[in-house]
């Protein structure tokens, strides 16, 4: 039977999407790089635009600490899926942990001006040019990060489909949040690829208690001959 400390370590995917969610309403208004030098002073130059940056910093630390505990969680289910002799859970281990590490210096590079401002006060000038080059810095580690993140998604998927972990529709699912993590160059998609983290927290955190992640039956473990 599932335990509940298990249900709780499964749930923490949705806090991560509620951070995810939070961060892109508190950070609507920011700057681009494409933004005019008066609004990027006029932004930077204010106290309460800086502390609502630097809460969302915050916020989206804490989501990354309980974006790792998941990540032990969905690890369990798919090692325990193949026997705890497979390397799928070993990607997605992988795959999460440096998705979670880059976006931490995304998380660092958006909020930078933030803390430089407010730390060192009239003593730094922010030059315009300079924050446009931190911005476009910031974009690219954003890409990488779910590109990187990719194969989590893509694991359990594979992992899903071919043991019965999950539901077909459930490993469905984790494809198209592989593949919107690789699209993540046109930003929306990533969307898509947190409300697949949503939707698989969801789901291993509320589903039956009768249906624990159990490991795939010996005749769909690798190496493991059907017998009967």
């Amino acid at each position: 039977m599932t335990s509940t400390w298990t249900r709780v370590s499964a749930a923490m995917g949705i806090p991560f999407a509620v951070a995810y969610l939070l961060l892109l309403s508190l950070t609507s208004d920011t700057p681009q790089d494409s933004s005019s030098d008066q609004k990027i002073l006029s932004y930077y130059g204010s106290h309460s635009h800086r502390v609502r940056d630097i809460t969302a910093f915050f916020i989206a630390a804490a989501g990354a600490a309980l974006f790792l505990w998941f990540l032990g969680h969905v690890r369990a289910v798919l090692n325990s899926a193949e026997g705890g002799n497979g390397r799928g859970a070993g990607v997605a281990l992988a795959s999460g942990a440096a998705f979670i590490a880059v976006w931490a210096v995304v998380g660092a590079l958006s909020t930078a001006p933030d803390w430089t401002i407010s730390d060192a006060g009239s003593k730094f000038t922010l030059e315009p040019n300079t924050f446009r080059l931190l911005f476009g810095t910031l974009l690219v580690a954003y890409t990488a990060a779910f590109v990187i993140g990719a194969p989590l998604a893509f694991a359990v998927g594979v992992i899903g489909w071919r043991t019965g972990v999950l539901p077909k529709w459930l490993a469905v699912v984790s494809f198209l949040g592989g593949i919107a993590a690789l699209a993540s160059f046109a930003f929306v998609p990533t969307w898509v690829y947190v409300l697949w983290i949503l939707i698989l927290s969801g789901y291993l955190a509320f589903r039956p208690w009768g249906q624990p992640a159990t490991a795939a039956p010996p005749e769909t473990q690798p190496g493991v001959a059907p017998t009967g």
